[in-house]
């Protein structure tokens, strides 16, 4: 397999790793406190009570997902063209005929629709709050029922909102908000538990934390919603989820059902011990989901389509499965390591969770393979056997769970959900290998990062620390020492050391600049660079941007026009963006015209379907309008003088 050294798989691989990391760190940081909410709960409640609190919170799933249920999906399909959990097929024309023509009016008519829903779902809980609680509950009081719907219409509200922000790249905001999400529910929970409060209280501000970070998260999204419900509008967004409900229940059931399987034959107490267990699972399974998250935004990019052109489909795929199998380890080998560590700060009736982490950690990143797998192989048909192979998922996770756990107690639900995905995994793969364009698999790499990892585990279940500052120190060397071990045993190919470290110059904003931006600006006169100025660092539509300072032809347009101003200065630099052609104007409405990012995303891949440029010129253009757009406001007036 070889792989990019620079150019555009660096300047790809470069915002992977910004996404990644921005969303890792929203992801570690949410989940981090959590977790804290986890712990501090898990030393006031009993195990029998943690396991009432862990079915309330499965209710309260239940719920999300019904209310979200094709309504989420659906949005999104209509504002981004996919969601964050999209099967990845390879139809774009598909996607582009069928988003919606104002993603402000669709996106503001899906929140509605989710509201709407949502308040049913809460009354209809509240109605039958009392049947609920005795059937599926474990004799759950009906005001703990009816705060388990109240989280769970809030928590709906909340997905849609906060995905949006992250499919409009905002990913500041995005972290923000997630973080703020666990941060108020751990306000809430000491102010209720702190009064002498219980269960009850414990979902009741569970739910209250969601409900203020569900409002927050409209706040954030007032600018890219219009405050609107289109019955016709909703009703194609149901139409455009619908075929994505069966996925969402197979996931979802793996996801989530575990708990309530395990109910049907475990006693509360041992509920709750898994439960803890379960949270500390979640904390670093959403890791590797995160890759898989970072690369959705960049999916639809000219940069990702200009990379698939370059090196092509199969390499870039392969080399996308790689790292994550790499980061994958590496998730793995860490929770492994310290899984007795985690559980040291729970009081010494939750003890056994311990060897439940790393097995319920290994079985909760099962869907994200899965779907790593799907998304690395092109073949005809893809939408079809991704769904049944997700459909197929789901139902065998009930029959292993089922025929398991009578002979694995707590341990067979993790291994059902590992089981459940082998099968799907396999067929994906082999018609990804029969299909028009085969993966480059990276065999090489996988292996290579397997087997220290293995081996370090070997090494730490061959010690057996038994005081928390060995168990500490030596997690942390085995781990550093795995660290080292991947540049040596071809885990990282050699070829690819050189991207890598360009990756990482751009990921800190200082990657290798293809144009001096001191001779691009030098090649101009001084009106035309204050034009350029206004588009590119004040956001100057082009007709504001030319206005007063260049004189145009009787059929010369403003946005072709700028255009023109970047290609003869890129020129002189030495990097020739080519000659003025028809695209010119749509390119410039493209980078500088005053549009949300949803519909930006639309324009650029209406762009490259109508063949007025290539993917390449795309981003060869936003590489050099982000480069320009960084210099201080001396080097736009004085060329020369920049430091």
């Amino acid at each position: 397999m070889s792989a990019p050294v620079g150019g555009t798989g660096a300047a790809l691989g470069a915002k992977v790793l910004r996404y990644s990391w921005l969303n890792s760190v929203g992801v570690v940081l949410t989940n981090l406190l959590t977790f804290v909410s986890t712990i501090v709960l898990a030393n006031i409640f009993m195990p029998s009570e943690f396991g009432s609190f862990g079915l309330l919170m499965f209710f309260a799933s239940l719920l999300t997902l019904v209310f979200n249920l094709a309504s989420k999906q659906g949005t999104l399909k209509r504002t981004f063209g996919g969601d964050d959990e999209d099967d990845d097929d390879d139809d774009d024309k598909e996607e582009l005929d069928l988003l919606a023509e104002s993603s402000a009016h669709s996106l503001g008519t899906g929140l509605c629709l989710t509201g709407l829903v949502s308040l049913f779902g809460i009354a209809i809980t509240a109605l039958f709050a009392g049947s609920i609680g005795d059937a599926l509950l474990a004799g759950a009081e009906p005001a703990a029922v009816v705060w388990a719907a109240v989280l769970g219409g809030a928590a709906a509200i909340f997905r849609l909102a906060s995905i949006a922000i992250w499919m409009e790249g905002r990913a500041y905001p995005y972290i923000a908000l997630e973080a703020m999400r666990p941060l108020l529910t751990m306000f809430a929970l000491l102010a209720f538990l702190l009064d002498g409060g219980g269960v009850d209280e414990a979902i009741a501000a569970t739910a209250i934390g969601t409900l203020a970070t569900s409002l927050l998260a409209l706040l954030l999204l007032r600018r890219s919603a219009e405050l609107s419900f289109d019955l016709g509008e909703a009703i194609t967004i149901y139409r455009r989820g619908a075929v994505r409900i069966p996925v969402v229940l197979s996931f979802w059931a793996v996801g989530y059902l575990d708990i309530f399987l395990l109910s049907l034959y475990v006693d509360t107490a041992e509920l709750g011990i898994y439960h803890l267990a379960s949270r500390a699972g979640f904390l670093v399974s959403f890791l590797p989901a995160g890759y898989r998250k970072a690369l959705r935004p960049l999916r639809r990019s000219t940069t990702f389509a200009a990379v698939e052109a370059e090196y092509g489909s199969g390499t870039l795929r392969g080399i996308q499965f790689g790292y994550f199998v790499l980061m994958l380890v590496g998730v793995l080998l860490g929770v492994t390591l310290l899984a007795q560590v985690v559980v040291r700060v729970a009081p010494p009736a939750y003890a056994d969770a311990a060897p439940l982490i790393p097995l319920l950690s290994a079985g909760m990143v099962a869907p994200t393979i899965f779907r790593m797998l799907n998304k690395s192989a092109k073949f005809g048909g893809k939408k079809f056997w991704f769904i049944g192979s997700a459909i197929s998922a789901g139902v065998l996770f009930v029959a292993f769970s089922l025929a398991l756990i009578p002979l694995l107690d707590l341990r067979g639900a993790p291994v059902a959900m590992m089981l459940a995905y082998s099968i799907p995994a396999a067929v994906i793969v082999y018609k990804a290998q029969t299909g028009r364009t085969p993966t480059d698999w990276p065999l090489r790499m996988i292996v290579a990062a397997l087997v220290p990892a293995i081996g370090a585990v070997l090494i730490y279940e061959l010690v057996d620390p038994n005081a928390i500052w060995f168990e500490v120190g030596l997690a942390v060397v085995l781990m550093v020492g795995w660290i080292g071990s991947i540049f040596f045993t071809g885990a990282i190919p050699s070829y690819h050391r050189a991207a890598l470290v360009e990756m990482y110059r751009g990921f800190r904003g200082r990657g290798e600049q293809s144009h001096d931006p001191d001779v691009v600006l030098a090649a101009l006169t001084r009106n035309e660079r204050r034009a350029l100025r206004r588009a590119v660092a004040r956001h100057k539509t082009p007709e504001e941007a030319v206005e007063g300072l260049i004189e145009l032809g009787s059929t010369e347009r403003p946005a072709a026009a700028v255009i023109g101003l970047l290609r003869r200065g890129a020129a002189a630099a030495g990097n020739d963006l080519g000659d003025p052609s028809r695209g010119d104007a749509a390119i410039g409405d493209y980078l500088f015209g005053r549009r949300n990012l949803a519909d930006r995303s639309k324009a650029g891949r209406s762009l490259l379907e109508s063949g007025a440029t290539t993917a390449t010129e795309l981003h060869n253009f936003e590489v050099l309008v982000e480069g320009l757009a960084a210099l201080p406001r001396q080097t736009w007036v004085n060329p020369n003088t920049r430091s």
